[in-house]
């Protein structure tokens, strides 16, 4: 049994019309372009996670996409850079070892000698648990922040939360109009009014053009997959009139 024409004709312009907008979004030439273009990325990857998955809650949804749509290898690796703060929040000596192993990953990175550095230094996730405490009491160090937390996976969507609700990215990441397609940190200076320096930070960054990857990455993964399972993403949207979903049903 073939597939209908139609079912065909949907998907093709469904995953068209996405192209289109990423082609358009790319080009974009204001004062704040790049942040912009990151704002509408994570928007396209919250609709495209919507028509696979649309019974689920936001975050879940949009980090099970990631790991099944988007072919990022290094999303499950845990930010060093986070990974070292959560532990100097909690000075436990439950995590002595660990917070030893981790000092001593995070201050041998190149980053500090003013080198970008790729995430891929950063360790995986089950390096990092191997090292970590085996209680259950010691699962979360910080309220609400367990090991899972700091998965460049989990961070992205943190990453689209800054974007969408506050029109801003989280940190102090420059992209300093290098052509980077993939995430890196960078080590930052800051300098008082006195011209004293005032601290020294590490910081992340998802250049624009890693999230643009994605987001082709994700077309090409999409339409494969509604081809295969013959499914129509239309179906997954209300349209109509009215403003309130409910009210088109």
């Amino acid at each position: 049994m073939t597939m209908p024409d139609e079912l065909k004709k949907s998907i093709d312009r469904f995953i068209g019309y996405f192209k289109k907008q990423l082609d358009e979004i790319k080009e974009l030439r204001t004062e704040h372009a790049e942040l912009y273009r990151k704002l509408l990325y994570v928007s396209i990857l919250d609709s495209l996670a919507g028509s696979v998955l649309p019974r689920r809650g936001n975050r879940d949804r949009y980090i099970y996409f990631l790991q099944r749509f988007c072919k990022w290898p290094d999303g499950d690796r845990v930010s060093l850079l986070h990974l070292v703060q959560l532990l100097r929040k909690n000075p436990d000596p439950a995590f002595e070892k660990l917070r030893e192993w981790v000092l001593a990953k995070f201050k041998a990175l190149p980053v500090h000698g003013g080198s970008l550095m790729p995430i891929t230094r950063d360790p995986s996730f089950d390096e990092v648990k191997r090292e970590w405490p085996v209680s259950q009491q010691h699962r979360t160090p910080l309220e609400g922040i367990d090991l899972v937390a700091l998965q460049h996976f989990q961070l992205l969507y943190a990453y689209r939360n800054g974007l969408v609700h506050e029109l801003r990215t989280p940190g102090y990441g420059m992209e300093f109009g290098n052509e980077d397609q993939d995430p890196f940190y960078h080590g930052m200076s800051t300098v008082g009014e006195d011209d004293a320096l005032v601290r020294v930070t590490v910081e992340l960054v998802y250049p624009w053009r890693f999230l643009h990857r994605l987001c082709e990455t994700a077309l090409v993964e999409l339409k494969q997959y509604f081809l295969s399972n013959e499914l129509n993403p239309f179906d997954s949207f209300v349209f109509g009139t009215y403003w309130i979903r409910d009210l088109n049903r």
